[in-house]
């Protein structure tokens, strides 16, 4: 920061006049470097240094109080915001207005009695304006020591509803590391995901919000844990993914919190869904400033204690407003409401950006990691409270997790099918490998069949391994007529095939003729079973009803439109 002498230079000489008043400085020279010279000899004794302070109205003391507070620098925008406008003025309105007499806010105070400077100074979100007290000042001013702020909340009662955080996160991890070991998923040019995919996944999520996922896959490429293919395809990192998969629940919860808490690629703020923030390319937001500043706001929380979230907003609002602006710049971002589409521009948007962006992060992230349970007035309504869990604490580093058991075994059932519990997710993402995805529930389930064989086959699993992997993971021998059809498999391939299908079935052969020589029927029969039946896909039983129609036929539907069997 520029030294008091420095400051001076740049004043012009009406305003040097001003502060030569206030400080009692009686001039021998009109020559501003003369003038701001002899100003600056004077001003920095620490006797005349503690008059100024003393004289100064209760009003303008605190305002350079708290710039001192602050370590003696601060945005202009955030000091002028707290303690009013600075005007601009020319020398000649300023001889013919004399500002310093009846100053229009403490900021305009301090000044016109050079206590106060101006400079830019670079930061990432670009150049932007401080207000500052010159070093030499500063040394002889009384000041605190720098503190961040600190927010007070009080608690409230137990929420009608509570969503108690668990480890679905973690899970559904897994289960798009086992997605992409197992699906040929060639990414976009500008590295996103073919919609069938992407729909084909979040259908088996824990949970489907779609920003969820978004955040599931950015963290497992900050992590590096996928790679492409020499044929294009996105495939996990074999090491760090199978480190992952071994480590504890604990611990794999606490490298998905880290890598979000320290991601500079993921920006929360373009994820609120209240609001569309626009990257023109003329601001910047850094996520991680923003990010760190609510984490040590909720750090102060106690452990195991509601909160309202509205409170937690207002708390932060009032002690730490530019938690995510230190320039205090309200007026560049391109941000639009979600639902009007006007801009949200100047502090008074401040609830419906930096508030909203807090409820996200609260609702979303931070819910999602395992960081807080959440509250809500009534089952299904939005979330109005949260307390911080034992994994949040944890992550904060004010606790640690006890360890948790380990998980129980794989269950190989009669039909083919295995279930796995959660927590075993290295087993279940080996699993993936050799048997097919069924059902999520209290348990994964997972299928044996020759397509999941073949495919583990392809990926050099043989059959040997896929025994051995069973036996040791359900702690049991492999059931002898399981471990028989396995092998004849092996030996002959797939012999017997169950599908869904759709039964179209005719009181007459003579009907049945009239309706598979329609040409608009024709195509939708897949298979003739019988003289009066015949096999349709399941996706075309609705065509298949239009074209009866036409033909003045009226179908009796059974058990396919949720209607009774």
């Amino acid at each position: 920061m520029r030294s008091l002498p420095q400051c001076l230079l740049d004043v012009n000489l009406v305003r040097l006049r001003a502060i030569a008043h206030f400080w009692d400085v009686e001039l021998t020279t009109n020559r501003q470097r003369e003038v701001a010279s002899q100003l600056a000899e004077a001003m920095v004794r620490p006797e005349a240094v503690a008059d100024a302070w003393d004289v100064l109205p209760d009003d303008q003391r605190q305002a350079l109080g708290m710039l001192l507070a602050a370590g003696g620098r601060m945005p202009f925008r955030i000091f002028t915001r707290e303690w009013g406008e600075i005007r601009t003025m020319g020398p000649g309105r300023m001889e013919r207005e004399r500002p310093w007499k009846e100053p229009v806010s403490p900021a305009e105070g301090l000044w016109y009695r050079g206590l106060i400077f101006r400079a830019f100074d670079q930061g990432f979100e670009g150049t932007y304006e401080v207000v500052f007290v010159p070093p030499e000042l500063g040394a002889h001013l009384p000041s605190s020591p720098v503190s961040l702020p600190v927010i007070a909340l009080e608690p409230v009662s137990e929420p009608a509803a509570v969503c108690v955080s668990d480890d679905a996160f973690l899970d559904d991890v897994c289960t798009l590391l086992s997605y992409l070991q197992n699906e040929r998923l060639r990414p976009t040019p500008d590295g996103g995901w073919p919609p069938r995919h992407e729909d084909r996944l979040i259908r088996r999520l824990r949970d489907p919000d779609r920003t969820r996922l978004s955040l599931l896959r950015r963290l497992v490429h900050g992590l590096e844990w996928l790679r492409l293919t020499d044929s294009g395809h996105l495939r996990p990192d074999p090491g760090p993914v199978v480190s992952w998969l071994r480590s504890s629940t604990a611990e794999q919860r606490g490298m998905l919190f880290e890598a979000w808490r320290d991601d500079s690629a993921w920006d929360d703020l373009f994820h609120v869904p209240t609001i569309h923030p626009e990257d023109t390319g003329a601001w910047h937001n850094d996520p991680i400033v923003a990010r760190q500043a609510i984490l040590r706001h909720l750090k102060m929380c106690d452990p195991s204690t509601w909160y309202a979230i509205d409170d937690f907003v207002a708390a932060v609002k009032e002690v730490d407003p530019d938690f995510q602006r230190p320039d205090g710049d309200y007026a560049s971002w391109y941000i639009r409401d979600g639902a009007t589409g006007a801009y949200l521009s100047g502090f008074e948007s401040w609830d419906a950006v930096e508030g909203a962006l807090i409820r996200f992060l609260i609702a979303g992230p931070l819910a999602w990691l395992g960081v807080v349970d959440l509250g809500q007035g009534m089952r299904d309504g939005p979330p109005i409270a949260f307390r911080l869990t034992q994994a949040g604490t944890a992550a904060f580093g004010l606790t640690t997790i006890t360890p948790e058991s380990e998980p129980g075994p794989l269950a190989l059932r009669p039909d083919f099918t295995v279930l796995v519990p959660p927590a075993g997710r290295y087993e279940r993402f080996q699993l993936a490998r050799v048997a097919d995805w069924v059902h999520a529930g209290e348990f994964y389930i997972y299928r044996l069949s020759p397509t999941s064989l073949d495919r583990a086959r392809q990926q050099g699993i043989p059959l040997a391994r896929v025994l051995e992997f069973l036996g040791r993971t359900t702690g049991a021998p492999v059931p002898r007529f399981i471990e028989a059809a396995l092998t004849r498999w092996e030996a002959r391939g797939g012999e017997v095939q169950i599908k869904r299908s759709v039964l179209l079935r005719l009181p007459s052969e003579e009907l049945m003729a009239q309706v598979v020589s329609s040409s608009r029927i024709r195509h939708l029969i897949e298979e003739q079973v019988g003289p009066t039946a015949a096999v349709v896909r399941e996706q075309d039983w609705p065509r298949l009803v239009i074209a009866l129609g036409e033909m003045g036929l009226l179908p009796e539907i059974a058990g396919l439109d949720g209607g009774e069997d």
